[in-house]
């Protein structure tokens, strides 16, 4: 077609010819579509066209070049909307906040992975992934789902071990103040009346001079400050080395701290032996949480670490029971030979069954935005054998597979002190804080407010009864319901926030401000039994869910420093709470249960005022202080 002129004219043009000869270009193809028009520039004489100033187009007007010419593009609006679903739209978004749900309402499985590029001839044999992690058979998101929760139950059986033998201890207090004070307990125990004596130091014969009680307490308080050691410690280091020889090491040093214990001769020996225990159990805290976020899906998470919370809950019951009763019947140290003996079993499966699971992932995979594409009919992409190849034994039982890394390790600790005054990160501290103070209060004085009640120290232990409700509701409540509100927050409000899992706190704790009350009552005033197992019912309950839930907010919060914002809000609770929950005892003493649980109510009641605070402006919180990918639409 010719560029032709004729005094100003418009010269028609005809589309059916428009290739002249030649390969049809992207704009002649354009031309011959009914929805478009393009007008050269060239056909018109201007110097004629003054009183012809063309109205404004009422769509949107592109200039294009092809082979020379200058054309004018009017586009319909169905090429518009053709062109925004072929463009990535991007706008900035905070990580955090996560597309959870596709357009049809189905579950999206985050985090995702970036896509690979493709095949412009291969896209009509495409869609759009939604449910798929990377092709790499290695990636452990890629793990078959039964072998996801082998490995979850092998850190629920290590988890429940360790912290039964950590938490066991608190209800033998009676049992080291008279061994330390020189007498033997056993004998003391085993025919003691304390009925209407909750004061700790009356298991003491007259004439005798008691061991200090907080040096006592030292035995159920120091694991507490390992524990937070051992976190601000092992995080960096699972960066640089891999979480499973972190692991590994760690779960060794709980069952080796354990026979230490058993075989000390002296309270210094003993507490020492505490503190190597409480850095294995410190794992539990520091590390379980990051290999459940390494291998779980986002929308599964609460599941995973709920099981391993409420599995804790039958272990710390049959230890429970059973210490007061082999304490008065054989020796305590039995208690730590048992434990640790368990102990090396959980380890053996810890190496057979746990995989490493340490995986960078960028930000984008993070908030779930690049994906790979799929084929037609399938839900999500197939492994790519050929690329990445199969997934071998030193991939499920090997260390140190991508190498040391420990400019990672710094950079952690880096991001552990950058992160430590964020928003959301000190109020879940102070929200552990309360729990671990209440539970601290609760765990060191049962024993107590039982002998004054009248019980045999011997049956003291089945104090730990309700741990069996309690299991089942931490696992439900925990668990998939806790998942199923967060998803039901996110669906209503068309998309994912790490504010949704907040609502979950509420119930636990009105339980925990209910259960302080009740305890507190029925101790000072000398109640049944039964009255003081209700309390501790809805304070056991409530601490254990209120863990899963606080620890995937915070991941959730920033997936981009999950590693240092769980050191944060393990360290600080733990550091803040050790020398409060060391003085625990001596406060009851001091100002009575009812007065002392009724502090630790409004203590509660006052840090929950945080819920309502960061559902609302939590995200903007989270813009001023996280990091923002491009959002894509």
């Amino acid at each position: 077609m010719n560029d032709d002129k004729n005094d100003g004219f418009l010269v028609p043009i005809d589309f059916s010819n428009v290739s002249g000869g030649r390969r049809e270009s992207r704009i002649d193809k354009y031309a011959k579509r009914s929805s478009q028009m393009f007008i050269p520039f060239s056909v018109v004489d201007f110097r004629h066209s003054k009183a012809l100033t063309p109205a404004s187009p009422r769509y949107p007007m592109q200039a294009l070049q092809e082979g020379g010419r200058g054309l004018a593009r009017i586009d319909s609006i169905d090429t518009i909307m053709a062109e925004k679903q072929e463009a990535a739209v991007h706008e900035e978004e905070v990580l955090g906040s996560t597309e959870i749900y596709d357009k049809d309402g189905n579950i999206r499985l985050v985090p995702v992975s970036r896509a690979l590029p493709v095949d412009p001839k291969s896209l009509p044999r495409l869609t759009v992934a939604l449910k798929t992690p990377t092709p790499d058979p290695k990636d452990p998101l890629n793990l078959p789902e039964g072998r996801k929760w082998l490995a979850v139950a092998s850190l629920c059986f290590f988890g429940s071990v360790s912290l039964a033998a950590e938490i066991a201890v608190a209800g033998l207090l009676p049992v080291f103040i008279l061994e330390y004070s020189g007498v033997d307990p056993a004998s003391i125990l085993k025919h003691a009346d304390l009925k209407g004596n909750p004061d700790p130091l009356s298991v003491v014969p007259p004439g005798l001079t008691p061991v200090s009680l907080t040096s006592v307490s030292l035995l159920a308080t120091i694991p507490m400050l390992s524990n937070g050691v051992a976190t601000y410690l092992l995080v960096p280091l699972t960066a640089a080395i891999g979480r499973r020889p972190v692991l590994i090491l760690t779960s060794a040093f709980s069952w080796g701290g354990g026979f230490w214990a058993g075989y000390s001769k002296s309270l210094n020996s003993h507490i020492a032996a505490r503190v190597f225990h409480g850095l294995g159990s410190g794992a539990v805290e520091a590390l379980l949480p990051l290999i459940v976020q390494d291998m779980m899906f986002l929308h599964k998470r609460n599941k995973a670490v709920a099981s391993i919370i409420a599995s804790q809950g039958p272990m710390i019951m049959l230890f429970g029971i059973l210490g007061p009763y082999i304490a008065v019947n054989w020796d305590w140290r039995w208690i730590y030979w048992i434990t640790s003996a368990v102990g090396v079993l959980t380890w053996i499966m810890l190496i057979l069954f746990v995989p490493e699971t340490l995986r960078q992932r960028s930000k984008a995979e993070l908030a779930g935005h690049q994906l790979w594409p799929i084929a037609a009919g399938e839900d999500r992409t197939q492994l790519d054998y050929a690329t990445f190849g199969a997934r071998t034994r030193w991939d499920d039982l090997g260390f140190f597979q991508s190498g040391t890394h420990w400019k990672n390790a710094g950079l952690q600790i880096i991001d552990t002190l950058k992160t430590t005054m964020f928003p959301a990160v000190l109020w879940c501290t102070l929200l552990q804080v309360a729990f671990g103070m209440v539970m601290g209060a609760t765990g060191q004085a049962t024993s107590f407010a039982l002998l004054a009640a009248g019980i045999p120290f011997e049956l003291t232990g089945l104090s730990q009864i309700p741990q069996i409700l309690s299991t089942i509701v931490v696992f439900v409540v925990g668990g998939p319901v806790a998942d199923s509100v967060s998803l039901w927050i996110s669906k209503k409000k068309g998309g994912r926030e790490a504010e949704h899992q907040l609502p979950n706190l509420i119930l636990p704790i009105f339980f925990a401000i209910t259960g302080a009350l009740i305890f507190g009552y029925a101790d000072q005033n000398h109640l049944h039994y039964a009255v003081l197992l209700l309390g501790t019912f809805f304070l056991m309950t409530s601490t254990l869910i209120t863990a899963p839930i606080v620890q995937n907010y915070v991941i959730e919060s920033y997936p981009q420093w999950a590693g240092p914002v769980l050191v944060n809000v393990s360290t600080l609770r733990v550091f803040i709470s050790f020398p409060l929950n060391t003085q625990v005892t001596t406060w009851l003493q001091e100002l009575g249960p009812m007065k002392f649980t009724a502090y630790l109510s409004i203590m509660l009641l006052v840090v929950s005022t945080g819920i309502p605070i960061l559902f609302i402006f939590g995200k903007k919180l989270r813009i001023k202080t996280s990091d923002k990918v491009a959002k894509r639409q």
